[in-house]
């Protein structure tokens, strides 16, 4: 069995990354397949006929893929609760705010109307 050649990756069971050949031997030419990357006496001896990958795999995918839809889906409830308990406090926030614009604007009357004052006293002191 030759390599032909190399088209793409997939990462095997172990983690290591395996690339996709061609067969180009007489009995197998053209057939596909999966080879562990890693020289014979440091490898798992992984190989696989791409015509040949199990339904296991298909299936570990499956479950793979529904236990991360599962969790993006708790993640997004989580995340509309964290929405809109933020929002809650930001609502509470906005109306702290309008309280204290309106402390200040009642401040700003108190004080020109005490400098007011102030003025037409020192004015009147002036004119005795």
């Amino acid at each position: 069995m030759s390599q032909g050649s190399c088209s793409s990756q997939i990462r095997y069971r172990c983690g290591i990354i395996t690339n996709h050949f061609t067969s180009t031997t007489p009995l197998n030419s053209g057939r596909r397949f999966y080879k562990c990357l890693k020289p014979k006496n440091c490898s798992y001896g992984y190989f696989e006929w791409e015509d040949e990958i199990s339904l296991n795999s298909d299936l570990v995918t499956t479950k793979v893929l529904t236990s991360s839809w599962e969790a993006i889906k708790i993640d997004r409830d989580k995340l509309k609760e964290e929405l809109i308990a933020m929002e809650a406090l930001h609502q509470a926030e906005a109306i702290k705010v309008i309280k204290l614009e309106e402390k200040v604007l009642k401040t700003r009357m108190m004080l020109m109307v005490s400098w007011a004052l102030f003025v037409g006293f020192v004015a009147a002191s002036m004119i005795k």
